[in-house]
């Protein structure tokens, strides 16, 4: 007989380049089970549209962003994204499922404003504005309390309010551009530690760079083992992580 199956995974831990390996391994699978399987890595297990598949390069105008979940990973006019939020109005935060290598925590912004002058128009014609400038506040590394070691999250951010509220939205008047997430923002929209990593770069992922402060000297990342902490050195990079964009597109 058929196994059957009953799985409730976050899309980003199903890799499309295991498919093959799970599908072949010697057993008697359900002929659908392929189908299954892509479905839940592009987010699409719902009856609300499908969407290119997650390497399928696709324009932007091919994409229904309406219908994605968050952890929805696709790949857009030669870029791989995730898909964090929907913000209402036609907004939805995205942020690229990769680093940008070499940058450090006190220039990552002119890294992130390289990547995105490249980026295809389709996509920048697409970009909301953001804050000119992001009023990040401080938040030091060891006053911060945390929940247990497998979500990973501050638990008393608002003893910080600036940074408790800066949170990436869309700003009329603002610029149209990328930009780093900060705390408050990986704290609400990732779950746990697992949702954070980036697992599929070779050869132990790579951690990521927020734009909160810590102590001097000091910026918030997130490791490769996918914890959020406030000690990375303000002039570390190398090619072990970098910086994250993330964008808000309109459609």
């Amino acid at each position: 007989g058929f196994y059957y199956y009953g799985i409730h995974v976050e899309s980003g831990l199903v890799s499309p380049d295991q498919h093959e390996e799970f599908l072949n391994d010697g057993e008697q699978h359900h002929p659908e089970l392929e189908e299954f399987l892509r479905g839940i890595q592009n987010g699409v297990m719902f009856d609300d549209g499908p969407n290119p598949l997650p390497n399928e390069d696709s324009p932007a105008s091919a994409f229904d962003f309406s219908t994605m979940r968050p952890g929805c990973i696709f790949t857009m006019a030669g870029e791989q994204y995730r898909y964090l939020e929907n913000q209402g109005s036609g907004n939805h935060l995205i942020i690229r499922n990769n680093v940008i290598i070499n940058a450090r925590f006190h220039n990552q912004e002119s890294f992130i404003d390289t990547w995105y002058s490249g980026l295809d128009a389709s996509v920048r014609n697409m970009v909301q504005p953001v804050a000119n400038t992001f009023t990040t506040g401080v938040i030091p590394h060891e006053d911060v309390t945390w929940t247990d070691g497998t979500i990973n999250r501050p638990t008393n951010l608002h003893d910080f309010p600036e940074a408790d509220a800066d949170v990436s939205q869309v700003v009329p008047g603002g610029t149209p551009r990328a930009f780093s997430l900060s705390v408050a923002d990986v704290t609400r929209l990732f779950g746990n530690r697992q949702e954070r990593r980036l697992l599929h770069i070779p050869p132990y992922g790579a951690y990521w760079m927020l734009r909160t402060p810590g102590t001097p000297g000091h910026g918030w990342l997130v490791s490769m083992g996918g914890w959020i902490g406030g000690d990375l050195l303000d002039t570390f990079g190398g090619t072990g992580g970098g910086a994250r964009p993330a964008l808000i597109i309109n459609q």
